[in-house]
């Protein structure tokens, strides 16, 4: 970039609003940062939200963690 302002920059500052949310907030983020990251290809809003409602420590899947894609709106970071 011609500001010199990088993808790096742009993760750190990010990564840096994250640090600044409190409790399920940060929590919600980097979860969200995550699958991002890792996934093969991007994500749509309803893959997204599919994604972060796996719970790790459970055997099977709650289909009503699923959360609405506008209530996902409550914790933009930034």
């Amino acid at each position: 970039m011609g500001d010199g302002l990088g993808l790096g920059d742009a993760y750190e500052t990010t990564l840096g609003w994250i640090r600044a949310q409190e409790g399920e907030k940060a929590k919600l983020a980097m979860t969200t940062l995550m699958w991002i990251c890792h996934s093969e290809r991007p994500l749509r809003v309803d893959e997204l939200c599919h994604a972060l409602a796996v719970e790790i420590r459970f055997a099977y899947f709650n289909s009503d963690n699923i959360g609405a894609p506008m209530q996902r709106e409550n914790f933009q970071v930034g």
